[in-house]
């Protein structure tokens, strides 16, 4: 795990390997890693990801969407980061395209520090930026997006 900005950042595996991935299958892989980097409940996190899907689109463009599930008690941000580079089969972005790279958020609802704060705030500033996406949705391992993103927030 890489800490940045006061951002914990974990690369999401998918295990065991699959031929095809559901927009289901990476939140569950994604809630299961997820759990395992904050001690919160794989239910908790599973539940609040969907239920957060439910109310709309978390898409960006590129291939690109960041779901969030933010918890009721404290937790410090933390960032999922799932490449898929084939595209996972039943989720699409803005312009139509599979999602390729999913940047998933982890956070809670009170006792956010001001540091956190504004990391959080950086982070979606960052990613408003169509070329940062674009840089960040040609990458095949979560390993590289996340030093791209350190880099950039660290500017």
């Amino acid at each position: 795990m890489i800490k940045s900005v006061a951002l914990q950042f974990v690369p999401v595996i998918i295990s065991p390997p699959v031929a095809s991935l559901t927009k289901l299958t990476a939140l569950d892989a994604i809630s299961h890693t997820l759990a395992n980097a904050s001690g919160k409940s794989i239910r908790q996190i599973n539940t609040a990801f969907l239920k957060r899907e439910r109310l709309g689109n978390t898409a960006l463009e590129a291939g690109v969407v960041i779901p969030h599930a933010v918890l009721e008690d404290r937790q410090a941000p933390i960032l999922g980061i799932l490449c898929w580079p084939q595209g996972v089969k039943d989720w699409r972005d803005l312009e139509d395209q599979k999602v390729r790279l999913i940047i998933a958020i982890l956070i809670g609802q009170t006792d956010l520090t001001a540091e956190e704060a504004a990391a959080v705030k950086k982070l979606y500033q960052t990613l408003a930026l169509p070329e940062f996406l674009a840089l960040l949705s040609q990458a095949s391992q979560p390993q590289i997006v996340i030093e791209r993103i350190r880099t950039k927030l660290e500017e």
